[in-house]
């Protein structure tokens, strides 16, 4: 409830603003722009609440450019240290010009029920994009298809490119 609430709020604050930034030319428009971005961000919450964080089974970094693993990594403690920058204080970026550095893919099992037969598989929970001398990332929740671009802490990119080792 008080995520809904807070979505709200922002929605209603941001409405004039985003007339401006976005060249919408009614305050409607403004409000429906905010809403949705409130909305994507409420979703992003609940996404990322819903990672278990103390059951990721890995997380395989790549080049961006060519898609080469670089690395995996299934030291959960490694892989939990590197996202704890990203649980501060992030803004809404835009996506910067430099060019693309590592693609970090974060997996989880699937917990085993009697309808899938007590089998475990893996799913991509999360999916993360870190830019070359930038501490703009951008974060991609899979199963929701939901990306969003933050300005994280100074050093929190920095720990995500460490798991590249």
């Amino acid at each position: 409830m008080f995520r809904r609430s807070a979505a709200l709020v922002l929605a209603a604050m941001l409405s004039l603003s985003l007339a401006g930034c976005f060249g919408l030319e009614r305050i409607g428009d403004a409000v429906d722009a905010a809403t949705d971005l409130a909305d994507r961000a409420t979703e992003a919450a609940d996404a990322l609440s819903s990672v278990e964080w103390g059951k990721l089974s890995r997380a395989v970094v790549r080049d961006a450019a060519s898609s080469e693993k670089i690395a995996e990594v299934t030291d959960q403690s490694a892989i939990g240290s590197a996202f704890t920058g990203l649980s501060g204080e992030c803004g809404l970026a835009a996506t910067p010009d430099a060019a693309e550095e590592y693609v970090i893919e974060v997996w989880q099992p699937t917990t085993a029920t009697v309808a899938n037969g007590g089998d475990t598989e893996e799913i991509q929970v999360l999916e993360v994009i870190t830019y070359e001398g930038s501490d703009v990332v951008t974060l991609e929740v899979t199963p929701v298809g939901l990306t969003l671009t933050l300005d994280a802490p100074a050093g929190a990119a920095d720990d995500l490119r460490a798991l590249a080792g």
